[in-house]
């Protein structure tokens, strides 16, 4: 039964971040141009896609909120058992809060609130219980900036990180364990989370009125879920010894993140921004979980790759009041052939948006929508049983989503 503890608890934080589950809902003006934002610079949004470009906003103070509603759906196939499954998730709404403020002609100040990274799945009496039943990361970043205008064309900036947040974990012990009155023996783990201290580097270039070009480097930050605590429920008479309360603390990487984006006007009316966005996934190597109950350590490779996404938007400026928006990214998954995970899916995705701004004299209103075409994959990924029954669990995938949101921004000039 230490052992069952030690699968319990290395699951809960595998599955928390083997799906490389980003949450790119950073601003509703940006999401409706494909959420490149790394060198448009018109509102508070600025602060979290490049803060070097608060310099070049034309407003004194503005401050920025808003909230998407996450519907996603993931179904499972397998043929040879014919299993058909589909989750059933709550609606997540990732949320955030910016402000800026220009001190002096040359120094301004930027705060970004925002939620980098979290998922919310729920698999109800499916074959994988044993895996998953329900899943909920929730993981936030406070980012203060410092911008500097180095002249009327280049602009700088440097940004603190801090992160925290919460997991919730569910899962079966596995498929056939029940107490005396036939319900299934699960484990529920919990656990707060804090990060290490992390950076953002950021750069502006405006060589000429319509063209601009950004940079921004965010910097690895490591969480530590360090009070972790598993409980086991509907555990029979004879493993009521063994299946105790038990704790636990893990580290686990947010990647580092470069981009580089440029935007230009070829007409007067429209806009058009292009963003390449370099993750490095890769740091996640393996999952170490150290025990606080005398057990040894777990240690799990995970062998996350790089991933790449390019992203086109255009912004189109109907007259003084409406700005019509659109774009097109194509996000790759960091998982690796043979890691996949039902916890927090990810796969590879066509990625469609869609914009409506009305600008007013100070306030401004930006409605976004998210449409998330996940790409089929075949995976299997759990060994069950031993010897010769030994087989491993997996299927088809496919997962989608429509996400939409509403932003509003109060900008003084």
């Amino acid at each position: 039964m230490k052992k069952i503890l030690m699968v319990l608890v290395f699951l809960s934080f595998g599955s928390i971040y083997a799906g490389g589950y980003r949450v790119a809902l950073q601003g509703q003006r940006m999401l409706g141009m494909a959420h490149a934002g790394l060198s448009v610079f018109e509102n508070a949004e600025t602060a979290f896609f490049n803060p070097a470009g608060i310099s070049f906003l034309d407003k004194r103070l503005s401050v920025s909120f808003g909230v998407s509603g996450i519907m996603s759906h993931v179904k499972f196939q397998n043929a040879q058992y014919n299993w058909s499954y589909q989750t059933d998730n709550p609606i997540g709404t990732p949320a955030y809060l910016y402000v800026t403020y220009q001190s002096t002609d040359n120094l301004s100040l930027g705060l970004a609130i925002y939620t980098p990274f979290g998922s919310s799945t729920v698999w109800n009496q499916w074959a994988g219980s044993d895996i998953v039943n329900d899943i909920s990361m929730k993981v936030f970043y406070i980012q203060p900036s410092l911008s500097y205008k180095i002249s009327d064309m280049l602009s700088i900036s440097a940004s603190l990180i801090m992160a925290y947040g919460s997991v919730s974990y569910n899962k079966d012990i596995n498929r056939y364990l029940t107490d005396e009155d036939g319900n299934k023996t699960n484990a529920q783990i919990e656990s707060g989370v804090t990060g290490s201290a992390g950076y953002d580097l950021s750069l502006a270039f405006r060589p000429a009125k319509d063209v601009t070009f950004g940079i921004n480097y965010r910097s690895k930050v490591i969480i530590d879920a360090r009070y972790g605590k598993a409980e086991f429920n509907n555990v029979p008479a004879f493993l009521s010894q063994k299946l105790r309360t038990a704790g636990f603390s893990a580290e686990l990487p947010m990647p580092a993140e470069l981009g580089v984006g440029m935007s230009f006007k070829p007409l007067k009316n429209l806009l058009v921004a292009v963003d390449y966005n370099y993750t490095y996934w890769s740091i996640y190597k393996e999952l170490r979980i150290n025990f606080k109950n005398g057990l040894p350590p777990s240690v799990a490779d995970k062998s996350y790759k790089n991933t790449s996404t390019i992203r086109i938007g255009a912004e189109y400026q109907v007259n003084n009041k409406i700005f019509v928006r659109g774009g097109y990214y194509y996000d790759q998954s960091p998982l690796t052939a043979g890691h996949f995970s039902p916890e927090t899916p990810s796969l590879d995705s066509n990625n469609y948006t869609f914009g409506l701004g009305y600008q007013m004299k100070k306030w401004a209103v930006d409605l976004s929508l998210l449409y998330v075409d996940g790409i089929e994959r075949t995976d299997y990924t759990l060994v069950r049983g031993e010897g010769p029954t030994a087989h491993m669990f997996g299927g088809t995938y496919v997962n989608n989503a429509i996400i939409p949101g509403i932003g509003f921004t109060y900008s003084i000039k």
